[in-house]
Formats: C-alpha cells, structure tokens, sequence
C-alpha cells in the first residue's frame, strides 16, 4: 500500500470518527436542552404557586381575624394602579387595511415587569365598518420560557362603534415576556386607538 493511499484511508477514519463525535455531541447537546427546558418550566411553576400561596395566606390571615375579633368588619377593596407605559396619546392613531386586507397590528415588547404582578392593559377605541374576524384585537403575546405562550385579551368586538374603553387584567407567570398587540389580525375595517395604558394593578 503506497503512502497516498495510507494517508487517505487514515483521513478517511479521522472524519468518521468526528462526524460519529459531532452525531453525538449534537444528540447528547439536545437532551440537555429538553431538561434544561423542563427544569425551567418545573421553576417557574414553583415560582408561581409561591405567589399564589402567598396571596391565599393573606386572604386567610383576614379571616382568621374577623373571626377572632381583631377585626371587625373587612378591610375595604382597594385599587392602586401604578404606570407602566403610555401609547397613542392624544389624538391617537389610526389602524387601515381596507386597501389591502392585510394583517394590521402594533406590537409593542414591554420591559421590567415582575413575574407575579397583577397588570392592567388598557385603551379607547373606535371602529367603522370592521368585519371579516371576530374581535378587534386587544391583547398580549406572552411566550414563557419553558412553558406555553399565552394570549390574554379584551372583548372589542366589531362593527361600527363610537369610542369605547376596553381593557384586561393579567397576571404575569414567571419565565416571560410580554408584547401588547392592538389593531388587526384578520378582517378588514378602520380602528382609531388612543390613550394606551399598561399598569401595574396593587390589589
């Protein structure tokens, strides 16, 4: 065997053994990443059952003094809203598609919310002649690490309708991010919004 051919047979070896390294480093790289996934998934569940345990106990710590007399009549339902972010102040805009009758939205990516707050997205808006989909959309894409991407909304409708105010509560899970979208998703029309207000909603 001539030392060409030796030399080829070994490079040969050399790459199959690294593309048999390469198969399972890239296998064993995504088994990692599913657990990485499941764990992050099982922490933000923990996460949040904390809160809701937290939430529970003070809901149990009012009664038990009620009922011990501590207290005598329950503490007043109080509301604080703390801002968050601001949009289409003033006169507001305008979402059209009835030229083209294409997807119309504004997505508007949030930053610094805490996982287990309570938010209150909020807006005014008018339609004329909108049909084609169900609602208008009001509402938050929201993906969470590790878990499924929810899509909290308000009922707008559609139609015709003069200003109306319309808004969601929702509260945060951790692990995500969260995108406010307003306009269009599907159908056609006109959707004037105005006064866009995210804030965090103390109960």
């Amino acid at each position: 065997m001539t030392h060409t051919k030796t030399s080829t047979i070994l490079l040969c070896c050399l790459a199959a053994l690294a593309a048999a390294g390469d198969e399972a480093l890239y296998t064993r790289s995504k088994e990692l990443s599913r657990e990485a996934a499941a764990l992050r998934a099982r922490v933000n569940g923990l996460e949040d059952e904390c809160a809701r345990l937290a939430k529970t106990a003070q809901v149990l710590d009012t009664t038990c003094d009620l009922m011990t007399g501590r207290l005598r009549t329950p503490p007043e339902p109080r509301e604080t809203l703390v801002p968050v972010a601001r949009f289409e102040t003033g006169a507001g805009k305008l979402i059209d598609n009835t030229a083209t009758g294409e997807k119309a939205v504004t997505m508007r990516w949030l930053k610094g919310l805490k996982p287990g707050a309570k938010y209150r997205a909020s807006c005014e808006m008018r339609c004329e002649d909108v049909k084609g989909c169900r609602d208008v959309k009001f509402g938050g894409y929201v993906p969470v690490q590790g878990g499924k991407t929810q899509w909290p909304a308000a009922s707008v409708g559609t139609g015709t309708f003069g200003w109306r105010r319309v808004s969601f509560d929702y509260v945060l899970p951790s692990g995500a991010r969260f995108c406010l979208i307003y306009g269009l998703e599907a159908g056609t029309g006109k959707v004037w919004v105005r006064d866009v207000a995210v804030d965090e909603l103390i109960e």
